[in-house]
Formats: structure tokens, sequence, C-alpha cells
């Protein structure tokens, strides 16, 4: 079993602040987020020390590592706020404990994304106990919103580097991990650089109906009418596609293919249909191909035996490059039911990073050397991350969490009884270490 070092103590530490982000900005407990903060002062203070630091918005947290020369810097950025979290059945320990047991370190935020800002902040301190200064100007950005959209951090952060006329060499964010190759046919485990997101939109819509008693209904009902678009959407999806970014993914993974597969992968342009069809199979490589549509909430009526007026449903669109959400409403209005509608939420697709960069090369040697089994591939992400706001001080970001994770893993990352464990903690560790040493 893994020794307890300092730095799984320190997660374990983080672990207990309850820094829970909520879009209404009113809603969220900053105190924890300011408690959160002295812990990283006093946790690191080598770090707060040699480095400079800014706040930016009261918690979005910045700080300048100063290199020797005056080449481009690069952005490295984590998030430590946290999903929701109830002590329930599924957590076998207190959600913000931060317990230790059988080589796991438990708690919210343990796999995202406090694990990835404590190993950074690990390395960092490392380096600075051995007086090592990089060659160019390191930045670090630590948002406090990232999982409702970070548009009280990351954004706040982004426009703060607009305003000192800063453009980065690339960026990295937390995103693709290393994961079984089994998804993807392929026996070696498989590092996944996101090198794209698709965009996330919301949308709430409102259909109208006659109110009144239900023994005597109208021809249409509020409920009704939101029903048969419900339908409609559901029944003609988008058809789907192969983008650049996913084609650069399956020719990466077509040399690890045998026989007939391999060559079909290393020809995706040429033998789109039937790969298509293939990926299709799978609720995670379907997502990568098409725009899709998902109602998420609905919400009617005050009585069982009274029409409401208005029916409304909350549909989340997650939109493929090469798409718009004008578009995407468009569509929803081409149905031809009636409705008004409000927008929630509008984060249009990122551009996609250069795959040959010097970022890129940098990013694919880190991996190599600490996951040495794994094949290396960039793919497009289907989730979203702070990195999104970045886009534009860099040409390119890229999007990689330094862990191996198997299915379970990934289930309790927003689920109950999420943890990380300390193996996956000290590669993550090695990673930034070797990562920030390495910089040129």
């Amino acid at each position: 079993m893994p020794n307890i070092t300092p730095a799984t103590e320190h997660l374990s530490q983080a672990l207990r602040f309850a820094t829970v982000s909520n879009k209404d900005i009113s809603r969220m407990d900053l105190s924890l987020f300011s408690a959160f903060e002295d812990f990283l002062e006093k946790t690191y203070p080598l770090v707060h020390e040699k480095l400079e630091k800014r706040t930016i918005n009261d918690h979005g947290l910045v700080f300048r590592w100063p290199g020797k020369n005056r080449g481009k810097p690069v952005l490295v950025t984590a998030h430590y706020d946290v999903v929701p979290a109830t002590d329930g059945s599924g957590w076998p320990f207190s959600p913000f404990s931060g317990h230790i047991e059988d080589g796991k370190i438990y708690g919210r935020g343990s796999f995202d994304d406090k694990g990835s800002l404590i190993a950074i902040f690990e390395a960092v301190s490392a380096l600075l106990d051995e007086s090592y200064q990089p060659p160019v100007d390191i930045w670090f950005a630590l948002g406090f919103d990232e999982e409702v959209g970070g548009a009280h951090g990351a954004q706040k952060i982004a426009a703060f580097f607009r305003e000192q006329g800063l453009m980065f060499d690339y960026v990295l964010d937390e995103g693709g991990a290393v994961a079984d190759g089994a998804m993807m046919g392929i026996e070696k485990p498989v590092a996944v650089i996101g090198v794209a997101e698709k965009g996330n939109t919301s949308f709430r819509l409102t259909f109208k109906g006659d109110a009144g008693h239900s023994a005597t209904p109208p021809g249409k009902t509020a409920i009704g009418e939101m029903g048969r678009f419900i339908r409609e959407v559901e029944k003609n999806p988008q058809k789907p596609r192969l983008t650049e970014t996913v084609k650069a993914m399956l020719k990466a993974t077509a040399p690890h293919r045998k026989g007939i597969a391999g060559f079909i992968l290393a020809h995706p342009g040429f033998f789109a249909p039937v790969i298509i069809k293939i990926l299709m199979g799978n609720r995670q490589t379907a997502a990568m191909l098409r725009t899709t549509s998902v109602f998420t909430m609905t919400e009617s009526g005050t009585a069982h035996n009274v029409l409401p007026q208005t029916a409304e449903c909350t549909v989340n669109v997650r939109i493929l490059q090469g798409d718009i959400s004008d578009a995407v409403f468009k569509r929803f209005q081409a149905i031809g039911i009636p409705f008004s509608a409000e927008t929630l939420l509008r984060d249009e697709p990122t551009k996609a990073s250069d795959l040959d960069s010097a970022g890129m090369k940098h990013l694919r040697r880190c991996i190599a050397a600490v996951f040495p089994d794994a094949v290396i591939t960039p793919y497009l992400m289907t989730g979203g991350t702070d990195c999104r706001h970045y886009d534009q001080v860099t040409k390119n970001a890229y999007r990689f969490l330094p862990a191996r994770v198997n299915e379970q893993e990934l289930s309790l990352m927003h689920g109950d009884g999420e943890y990380l464990s300390i193996q996956n903690l000290n590669s993550m560790v090695d990673f930034y270490t070797l990562f920030l040493r390495d910089i040129s």
C-alpha cells in the first residue's frame, strides 16, 4: 500500500473545506473559500513567498512564477470549487472528511479538481526548494466556480490577462486522463488529451395553453404542447459526423489496432460511414459525433385537476464544432410548436488546438515518461472546463489530468463516494514536477 506522504495529508486537509459553488454566487458560503485560501498560504509558504500573487474578483487566485527569459509564458490552471455532496448511503465516509483508507483519499473534489491543485502546489514547492527558476514565466490560475460555468472565476481571470496584454504559448488544464483502452479496442491504456470542447448552451422554453378544469379539457394543453416538442426533438437527433479532432484521435489509435480495424481507422475520411456506425454504439464516443439536445428539467401545474396555463422545460445543448447555438435554436423553432425562450447559458464550441505545437510535444513527452505504457491521443471533450475562457489569450489549450481512471472512478467523480487513490496523487505530483521543470 502506498505510503501516506505530505501530499496525501495536504489533499486530505484540502477536502475538509466544503467549497461548493452555485450559479447564484450569493448562495455560496464564501467564508469557506477564504478559509481554503488561508490553508493554501499556510501549507505552501514558499509558493506565496517566491511567486507573485493576485486575487481576482475576491476569490480567483493568480500566481506568476518569474522566468529567466522573456519568451511566451505558459498558463497552468485548476479549480477549487466542488459540486454539492450530502452524507448518504453511497458515501463510506463523510464527503468533507478527507478520510484516508485502503490507499484512497475520500472526499468531494478529490478527483475534480483539488487533487490536481494540490499536486501542482506540491510540485512548485519542491522545485522552489531546489531554487529552480523556469526559463519563461509560468502563470497559475485557480478558479472558484468552474462547476457552474466559471463566470465569476476563470472568466474574470481571463479578462485580467487580456487587460495585461498577456498571450500564453499554451494552457494546461484538467480534462482527459489515462483510461482503459478497451472502449477504443486497444489493449493498452490510452492517455487522452482534450484539444477542444463542445459548446454548452441551455435554454428554458415556455409553452402556453388554456387554463381551466381538467374535467373540460381544450384541444391543446401547455403540457401537451411541451410534450410534443420534446418528442420531436428526441425523435430527430442531429446527424452524426466526424470532426477533424475525432479523425486525429482515430488515426492516433489506428497503429494499435489489429487487422482491418487499424486500416479503417487510419483512413477515417474514406471509411466515415462504417466508423460512425461503430462509434454510435457507445454513449461516450457517440457524444463526440453530433450536437446533442437533452431535456433536464420540467415544471408545470399546481394541482392534480387544474390545467396550467404554462409549461416549462430546460434543454441542455452540447454543440459540436462547426455548429452554433443560434442554429440549434432555429432548428427548435422550425418544429413549428410555439414557445418563448430564455437563454440560461451560452458557450460556443472552442477552437481546436494545434496537435504539433511545442506545447503538445512537451505534454506528450511528460505523459510518456510518467505513463510509459499508454497510447497518447488527442480527443474532443464533451464536458466543459475553465480552459474555454482562456481561448482569447492563447492559440492552444490542452486538457489533461495526469491520473489513471477506471469506469468506477469516473462514475464517482460527481457521485457518492468520490476518491483519489494515493498512487494517482503521487503520479500527478511526478507529472507536474516534470512538466514544470522541463518547460522550455
